[in-house]
């Protein structure tokens, strides 16, 4: 089951996407076509490095196993530049330090 909260995405919305999982991989193209810019970052560091060149970002996509990084740290990094970045994380469990205002979905 997900965590319910609603992130602030609009056509034309900026996202960054960490994550090799599947299921994200499958709609990417779906988001593309709706009109969302997607940015796509092989770990946590060109995550990072992405969110800190780039203006706007709407929201940040992680997956825990796909990052490289601890996941507490990467978010705090980003939102130290961008303070109360929306992220969601796909998971199968919920790594400790994750701040709270994450949306986090369980990958089946």
């Amino acid at each position: 089951m997900s965590e319910q909260r609603n992130l602030p995405l609009r056509r034309g919305g900026r996202i960054v996407i960490c994550d090799y999982n599947q299921l994200l991989q499958s709609v990417t193209g779906l988001l593309r076509m709706s009109g969302f810019n997607l940015f796509q970052a092989y770990d946590g560091l060109a995550a990072e490095e992405l969110c800190a060149q780039l203006d706007g970002i709407d929201l940040l996509v992680l997956n825990t196993l796909g990052t490289g990084i601890d996941l507490a740290v990467l978010i705090g990094n980003i939102r130290s530049r961008h303070p109360g970045m929306p992220v969601l994380h796909i998971r199968n469990s919920r790594p400790e330090g994750l701040p709270i205002d994450v949306t986090s979905l369980h990958e089946d």
